[in-house]
């Protein structure tokens, strides 16, 4: 395995990879343990095979033993070929799966670069047009300030105009008033 570097990106990323390729790498692991126990289960009860077999020969006649041990040294030597076989196929799907990782942590890792990458850029541009959208406000306030500046009658002219309405409301609510008292 490769060696871990301790940052908060790769303790993301194992636990990334954790998930999407945990449950695979214990299946393939539990998969080559299984070949493992069934070979050497396999060897013994091809060994015990072979032992009663070589022990039933004996008995029966001692010309038979050379030929015996020929044989059982040729499917010894077949049985070992095999777990050569066995082991070099083993240690394969061992390479294939690491090469299979490692090619995929690269993957995971760019397609994490580019989406942060991706991310920073929508945020400055998100940044960008919320100051201008700001700058544009203000702006506009300030044409409506100095608008309603130019508009607005001076305060002197206002309370002369309310006193004049005050003083005519008045001298309506007085004649209104009388003909109802007569």
């Amino acid at each position: 395995m490769t060696e871990k570097k301790q940052s908060p990106a790769s303790g993301e990323l194992e636990n990334l990879r954790e998930i999407l390729f945990g449950n695979q790498a214990r299946a393939t692991d539990d998969r080559l343990n299984m070949l493992e126990e069934a070979l050497q289960k396999q060897q013994r009860d091809f060994t015990d095979a072979l032992n009663k077999q070589a022990t039933a020969q004996r008995e029966a006649a001692d010309a038979a033993e050379k030929a015996l041990k020929t044989q059982l040294t040729n499917q010894a030597n077949t049985a070992q070929a095999n777990h050569q076989a066995l082991q070099e196929s083993l240690n394969q799907l061992r390479a294939d799966h690491k090469r299979l990782m490692d090619e995929m942590q690269a993957t995971f890792t760019q397609e994490l670069e580019n989406l942060r990458s991706t991310l920073t850029d929508h945020i400055r541009r998100v940044q960008n047009e919320s100051r201008q959208r700001d700058d544009d406000l203000r702006q506009e306030l300030l044409t409506v300030s100095s608008w309603l500046d130019n508009k607005l009658t001076p305060r002197l002219n206002l309370g002369q105009m309310l006193i004049e309405i005050g003083q005519q409301l008045q001298s309506d609510n007085g004649n209104t008033a009388s003909p109802e008292g007569e």
